[in-house]
This record gives structure tokens, sequence and C-alpha cells, in this order.
């Protein structure tokens, strides 16, 4: 048996013979690979999902939004901006060049939505036929708004799932007459399943379409505008788009140069950017508690390890006396350290991943399993093994066998 097969049979038989102590060492960092595991894997998840948001829900679509402050997700409440017009809608598509479709938007929250004894309260908006196509909707049942529908004032509505399935949960909405702040509303379609924003805040499937000049005239009885969509025919051409449509409402405006302006024009982007450094965010803050676990983990080893020298010292004075070099039992107590780690990693992957893929399957985040967590995990472990057990290995190599025959470390 060469002394390298010696050696590793030491370290088994060392292990085996320390099963609490191991179970203690394993443990600390057990719960930081853990961690960090499941950061991983839910970081990979929640990018894949805003990356499929983004590209689903345009990538080719630019958004003018009413009020200077740069807000780049849905607002959470109502601001009654008005520095937006429908006229400022039909100037961008007169004028913006390489857009194909325009929509003006209104909308406005906490409105009543009532089917004979069920009632629901949700976001209402007003938008032109086009709308469909520019935020790439569908409808699962019935049709979308129409020309028609806009020119003769319609109360016709579009709902989104959510709202259908509380006032219909046995189907059946197309056709139905609603009551919207009490006023009459033939449902004409029920949209697809979209869920919810890139942000995760807001959410698609709960609200209710109407035709702008029904909003306009009708249910809010107001001119002005909460957004302006666009649709650009050549991705390529969304920033020279975005930037034409900037220097077109600034003029309409009245805003001088260096004035801040009373709209903000969002990109694809500009969304893709922010939900990105929102999840990075909360990454970097759960990656920074991975990181003090592993530490923590670490130094639990180190200081086990270290006691575990002045107790085995009477053990490494009879390997000395039998042959064995300071090397060897240097060896020997890194090697401990570092099957300890990677026992402790294993264990610790095998629990944030199947932590992460649970919280997937319930819905609570975004994850996506791959062979990341498994690699960093072992880097991870290796690194924590070696740099804390090069000290405990030092001091066993270095203990005087004539003294450690006598019970103690030097």
């Amino acid at each position: 048996m060469s002394r390298s097969q010696r050696i590793a049979r030491d370290v088994l038989v060392s292990l085996s013979a320390q099963k609490h102590r191991v179970l203690l060492m394993m443990l600390g960092l057990a719960v930081g690979v853990a961690v960090l595991s499941a950061v991983i894997v839910i970081g990979q998840g929640t990018r894949e999902r805003i990356m499929g948001l983004v590209e689903r829900h345009g990538l080719d679509m630019v958004m003018v939004r009413a009020g200077g402050e740069v807000q780049v997700f849905a607002p959470q409440a109502d601001r009654g901006l008005a520095s937006l017009v429908e006229a400022d809608a039909r100037a961008i598509e007169a004028e913006v060049p390489y857009i194909d479709l325009v929509s003006a938007v209104q909308n406005l929250r906490g409105l009543n939505v009532v089917y004979e004894g069920r009632s629901v309260v949700t976001r209402a908006f007003g938008v032109e036929p086009s709308w469909l196509a520019i935020r790439h909707r569908d409808v699962a049942e019935g049709e979308f708004l129409s020309e028609s529908d806009m020119a003769a004032m319609a109360r016709v509505a579009v709902l989104g799932v959510k709202v259908a399935r509380a006032l219909f949960p046995e189907g059946g909405a197309v056709g139905r007459t609603v009551r919207i702040n009490n006023d009459p509303y033939t449902v004409k379609g029920v949209f697809i399943e979209l869920g919810t924003d890139a942000a995760g805040i807001d959410d698609w499937d709960d609200r209710v379409v109407v035709p702008l000049t029904t909003s306009a005239r009708r249910l809010f009885n107001r001119p002005y505008l909460e957004q302006i969509v666009f649709r650009v025919t050549d991705v390529r051409r969304v920033p020279e788009a975005a930037e034409r449509a900037r220097d077109l409402l600034a003029v309409r405006h009245g805003i001088a140069p260096g004035q801040p302006d009373d709209f903000f024009v969002r990109e694809p982007d500009d969304v893709e950017g922010a939900a990105l450094e929102t999840a990075s965010t909360l990454s970097a803050l759960l990656l920074a508690i991975a990181i003090v676990a592993l530490v923590v983990g670490g130094l639990v080893i180190m200081n086990l390890m270290l006691a575990s020298v002045s107790q085995r010292a009477r053990e490494i004075g009879l390997r000395r006396a039998m042959g064995a070099r300071g090397s060897d039992i240097g060896r020997q107590f890194l090697l401990e350290s570092l099957f300890v780690s990677i026992g402790g990693g294993a264990v610790g992957v095998a629990v944030g991943v199947a932590v992460a893929a649970a919280l997937g399957a319930a819905g609570v985040a975004s994850s996506r399993v791959t062979w990341v967590p498994f690699a960093v995990a072992l880097l991870a472990c290796v690194a924590v093994g070696l740099v804390f057990g090069i000290h405990p290995a030092r001091k066993a190599a270095r203990v005087d066998p004539v003294v450690s025959l006598r019970g103690r470390a030097a």
C-alpha cells in the first residue's frame, strides 16, 4: 500500500471514529452552501423569467408615460397627471418614423365590476383596437374591441382572466352584461392568461379593457392619457424612434432645452435593466448572507480541528513513532478538513436546490436548476476546506512526537 493510500485510509478511519464532531462541522457549512445554491437557482430562474416576460410583452414596443418622473414599472397608484392628450398620440403616429401602430391609453384603479351577486374591484383601461397587437396580447374567448366600438363609444368590455373567473366561475362570460360603476357593459371577450409584469407587481390578468372613446367620454369622463404606446417596425430602430418621440413631444409641450420633461419615454431595455437590477440587489443580499454562513462554517471546522489536534496528540505521537512524517500528519488533517467540507457541501447543495425548486413549483419564486450551483458549491467547499484546514494541519504536523506520547500537543 502506497503512502498516499495509507493516508487516505487513515482519514476515513479517523472521520468514522468522530461521527458527532464530523456532523457538527458539516452542519455549519451545509447551511451556507444551501443558501448559496438556492440563491443561484432562484437567480437563474428569475433572470430567465424576466427575459421571457420582456420578450413576450414586446421588445418592439415603446411607451410614453405621463409625468417626468422616471418610473419604469407600473405606478402603484393613479397619479392624475394631465400632461398627455390624444393629439400627442396622433402626432407621434403621423411624424415619428419606423412605427406602424399607435394606441392612446387611459386607466383608472378601483372600479367596481358586478355580475348578479358577484363583484370585483379592478383596474380599467381605455385603449384603441391597435393596443392588442402593440402589447402582444390575445383573447382566449370572444373578440377584441373594433373600430366600430370606438366610433359608437360602445359599452363593451374585454375581461382579464382573473376578473372573468371571479364573476363567471363556471365560464361563459362572453355575451353577458356586467355593470362597471353601475353602467351596463357587454362582455365582448376574455384575455388569455398572462401573469404579472417583469417586476412581479402589476397583474395583467386583473383588469378590464374598454374602448378609448368610451373611457374618455363615459367611464372616466376626462381627456388626458396615462400612456401612449407604439410599435416599431424594426427592433433595431427602437432607440431612434424613442428619441424622435421625445423630441416631438418636447416641442409640442413647449419644453425648452435643459428643462425637465413632463413625460417619460420607456424603452424595452429600461424594463429589462430595472427588473434585472431589482433581482440582482436581492440576490446580492442573499449571496452576502451565504458567504457569511460559509465563513462561519469554515471557522467551526478550523476550531474543532484545532481542538482535535490536542485531543489526538497521543495518536499523532504513535504514528510518528511508527515512521509517519510530519508532512503525512499535515496531509491527513488537511484531507479530513477537505472531506468534511465536501460532505457538508453535498448536503447543502441538495437541500438548497430542493428548497429553490419547491419554491418555484409553489409559485413563490422562479427557479432554474442547472450545473452551475453544483459546480459553485464544489469550488466553495474545496476553498473552505483548504483555507480553514491549513492551520490545524500545520499545527498537527509540528506536534513534537516525544511530548505527544505523554498525551498532549506541543
